[in-house]
């Protein structure tokens, strides 16, 4: 806990007085001069000469009784004692003047107390000050306190309060009243349950400081032009990608795939599979596309029912995946073919063990090597260490599929 009332930084030497401090527009630089925290910036070492005589510095003014009992050097010392070093105090001071006029003891110090029995502290502490120095500034002691004590209790833990604040440092300058606490009551007004909800706002904090006004045309989309229903778990995903796509660009997209010979009806069949297919890229759903539909000779229809394999990447996953299930076809040593979509989503390990293992008598110049490897380094361990199984068979998964293709070219063609 900062111990502030000690080691130089004491009494009355920490007050201010709370009252407007600007001197009229007209006045000269030299009855500035007169008020100015230069006299005092310049003989602290947090602050450079130039960075204490800088034009932004001297437009703080100070009344001489106030002067008297403080100086704007209280608030740099305060910032020392936090942590921040002379490059930060040095910006922040030239960012944001005005803090020079706070109330160290009254106004700064108890919400640094807050922020500490929150859990920041240290360089957490020193981090969110260096990026955030109007935190100590804009609102209250208690208003900081019950910001949050909201945040923890609908995130669920300090933790991810704290982690929410990290990511999103314009959370706690949210008004409680107006956006925090309307936009929390809106999702949940939506049926979303307090799990996901949790979720979602650990994951995606800027949107409790949205407008709500924001929130609820986006979350209407959902329903209006997606046509999933609130009740559906797909819901959630579908305003996840509403946030990210204006009007324009969700009308672009629908553009797109309507280009590589989709329909509304089948767009719609996909979001409501899978709404963040909406966010692929044109060349990936190009390639897609060309892979499944012309290639494989798939309707449009099934990949629209399938949105996954849009998603998969089609070097490392689809081709190596395509070429084994190829050569098994081609060699008729699986009396029943499975779907491509099954192929393609086992896991790595389930996959070398029920398409590559089984037929390692069949194909013997293509499992020999794998085999070696395997039986002595990877087998006997396969209980005990599960993620080294795992991490080999993506491994072997790419490298048979390479050999099958060369087996294939030289020997079955």
């Amino acid at each position: 806990m900062l111990n502030l009332c000690s080691n130089g930084v004491q009494g009355s030497t920490l007050l201010f007085r709370r009252r407007t401090l600007l001197l009229p527009h007209s006045a000269s630089t030299a009855s500035i001069a007169s008020h100015l925290s230069e006299g005092y910036l310049v003989n602290n070492p947090a602050l450079s000469r130039r960075a204490a005589s800088t034009p932004t510095l001297t437009k703080v003014p100070l009344r001489k009784s106030s002067e008297k009992k403080n100086n704007p050097n209280s608030t740099i010392n305060l910032l020392k004692k936090i942590g921040l070093d002379d490059s930060q105090v040095e910006k922040i001071v030239n960012s944001h003047p005005r803090l020079l006029r706070c109330m160290v003891e009254k106004t700064l110090i108890p919400k640094i107390r807050v922020l500490e029995d929150f859990g920041i502290c240290g360089s957490e502490l020193i981090s969110m000050i260096a990026s955030d120095p109007l935190l100590l500034k804009n609102f209250s002691r208690n208003n900081l306190l019950a910001k949050l004590d909201f945040l923890k209790s609908i995130l669920g833990s300090v933790e991810n309060a704290r982690y929410a604040v990290k990511k999103v440092k314009w959370l706690l300058h949210a008004s409680l009243t107006n956006t925090l606490q309307p936009n929390f009551e809106l999702l949940k007004s939506y049926g979303i349950s307090d799990e996901k909800l949790q979720k979602l706002l650990v994951r995606n904090p800027r949107l409790l400081c949205c407008h709500p006004k924001w929130v609820q045309e986006r979350l209407a989309r959902v329903e209006e032009v997606l046509g999933i229903p609130r009740e559906s778990g797909m819901f959630l995903h579908g305003f996840i990608v509403m946030v990210s796509l204006s009007k324009k660009n969700l009308k672009l997209k629908f553009e797109l795939f309507k280009r590589y010979g989709w329909s509304e009806s089948d767009v719609l069949v996909m979001v409501k599979r899978l709404p963040y297919c909406l966010n692929i890229s044109e060349a990936k759903l190009k390639t897609g596309v060309d892979f499944f539909v012309n290639k494989l000779g798939y309707e449009i229809g099934y990949l629209a029912a399938h949105p996954p394999l849009l998603l998969l990447n089609m070097e490392e996953r689809i081709l190596p995946r395509y070429a084994v299930l190829q050569v098994l076809q081609e060699r008729k040593l699986m009396k029943k073919i499975p779907s491509i979509y099954t192929v393609m989503f086992v896991s790595e390990s389930r996959f070398l063990d029920k398409y590559v293992l089984p037929f390692k008598d069949n194909l013997p110049e293509l499992y020999e090597a794998e085999s070696r490897f395997l039986d002595t380094y990877v087998l006997p361990f396969k209980d005990n260490l599960p993620e080294l199984y795992e991490a080999y068979a993506g491994f072997a998964g790419e490298q048979l599929a390479r050999r099958l293709r060369i087996i294939k070219e030289s020997k079955l063609s």
